[in-house]
């Protein structure tokens, strides 16, 4: 059996790395910000529409031609799944602009817009990150989740399918009861916390 997970590491991102996560940050947040727009003026932005409205505008704008097609294209269809999320659940607000100064880059890339090579994250554009590698990987990651945090240090978050491993099995018990003149007195006295 296996199990979906999330294995996040820390980023070394230097400045050319750094300068090109956020240039490609404010590519996606403009698209978002362009779906949000599309959804207010009551044209509701189907994942098809907002592919269409991609390809349209990379055709005619080279700012966003020089960033990753696999990152847009994911902002556009988590926007899409956070609208038919919202569209499903009543009473939950529509997904929100985007401000350039609040909101924290996050940037998405399938296994086709990402690589690992020389223990390094490479991205589009020739984007190489040293990965801070706390454990390794336990299978080849299906997608990558770039963001910043509120510090402004940037992490990966791989997702990775893992062996489910079985809890060990318990044996006997243990009961405790919180006091005070002794903290925890338990039925095993080798446990006992004076």
């Amino acid at each position: 059996m296996h199990e979906i997970v999330r294995y996040t590491y820390r980023l070394r991102s230097g400045i050319r790395a750094t300068r090109a996560l956020e240039s490609e940050w404010h590519r996606c947040r403009f698209l978002w910000n362009e779906a949000v727009h599309q959804q207010r003026t009551g044209r509701r932005p189907t994942f098809s529409r907002l592919s269409r409205m991609l390809t349209e505008a990379r055709g005619r704008t080279a700012w966003l031609r020089e960033g990753s097609q696999v990152a847009q294209q994911q902002t556009l269809r988590t926007y899409s799944q956070a609208l038919d999320h919202s569209f499903k659940e009543k009473g939950r607000g529509k997904p929100a602009s985007k401000p350039r100064k609040t909101a924290m880059p996050s940037l998405e890339y399938t296994t086709r817009g990402f690589s690992i090579k020389d223990r390094c994250l490479r991205l589009p554009g020739r984007v190489s990150i040293p990965v801070v590698w706390s454990r390794e990987l336990p299978s080849d990651p299906t997608s990558v989740r770039v963001y910043r945090d509120s510090l402004g240090h940037w992490y990966a978050s791989f997702v990775v399918r893992r062996a489910l491993e079985a809890a060990p099995v318990a044996e006997g018990g243990i009961g405790i009861d919180w006091g005070v003149s002794t903290t925890a007195t338990t039925t095993s006295p080798a446990h006992d916390l004076p």
